[in-house]
């Protein structure tokens, strides 16, 4: 099963994950180990060579030796370090200078609202005083209407009422004048029936019943108490203006009553049996 060969990497080249992170930078190692195990080897046969007494210059040889092959060792990772610390701070930098550019975006469009919103504020304003300018024109016209109205109505009413109080005399007069003619054709009954003539009697009686069938035409409707009927006050009275007894019993009826429209206009006049 085959193996697919990895990416070459090269340290002085930036790599990136999709979330913007650097990947690690690989150095090659093999190198630095050669010469570290090199030197370790050359510290190694030195050792080796040196005779009792050691020298100072042979340690020394010894010492320079090991830290080289140290140094040598600790190198590629150190780089590997370095770059990835650069990287790194490359890729913060590109972060911020885009943060930076979003930010100038974003003011921008703050600005732009900020302007949009004085312009909106304006003109709410100037709406705000167009309308109420236009509702004091409408309170204005209102009250104007409203007194116009309550002076055409005054003088309206003031008109009605003046029409009212004649019509009110007119139908006073013509139903005195009616009454009166009814009063009249009862009176002229009575007197037949006194004379005792039946065929005038029978003339009378027809007369005074056209002329009440005429009048309930127009509402005017007479009405008379029976004989033996008790006295009622409120729709009786006596020729002298005074009041009878509760049991007093009506004799006869002298004017009948009349009624406008189911309205008493007056009383029947009636007589009454003298209390015993």
């Amino acid at each position: 099963m085959s193996t697919a060969a990895p990416l070459p990497t090269y340290p002085d080249t930036p790599r990136r994950t999709t979330l913007g992170v650097p990947l690690p930078v690989v150095v090659p190692k093999w190198p630095f180990l050669i010469c570290d195990a090199l030197l370790i080897a050359l510290a190694v046969w030195i050792g080796l060579q040196i005779k009792a007494p050691l020298q100072f210059w042979e340690a020394a040889c010894i010492l320079v030796a090991t830290l080289c092959g140290a140094a040598f060792a600790i190198a590629p990772f150190y780089m590997e370090y370095r770059a990835e610390a650069r990287m790194v701070e490359i890729a913060q930098l590109t972060t911020v200078a885009r943060e930076i550019d979003q930010m100038s975006a974003v003011a921008a469009q703050i600005t732009a609202a900020t302007s949009h919103w004085s312009n909106a504020q304006t003109a709410a304003q100037d709406t705000a005083t167009a309308a109420q300018s236009i509702a004091d024109q409408i309170a204005a016209e209102s009250k104007s209407f409203q007194e116009f109205m309550s002076a055409a109505n005054s003088a309206k009413l003031q008109a009605l009422a003046l029409e009212t109080d004649k019509l009110r005399r007119a139908e006073e007069a013509w139903v005195h004048a009616l009454v009166s003619e009814l009063d009249l054709v009862y009176r002229l009954r009575v007197s037949a029936v006194l004379a005792g003539k039946n065929p005038f009697l029978q003339i009378t009686a027809d007369f005074q019943a056209q002329c009440r069938d005429v009048a309930r035409r127009v509402g005017l409707v007479p009405f008379e108490a029976d004989a033996g009927e008790a006295f009622d006050a409120a729709l009786h009275q006596l020729s002298d203006g005074t009041s009878a007894a509760a049991t007093a019993r009506i004799t006869e009826t002298q004017l009948p009553g009349v009624r406008l429209q189911g309205r008493l206009v007056r009383k029947a006049l009636v007589a009454v049996a003298p209390s015993a």
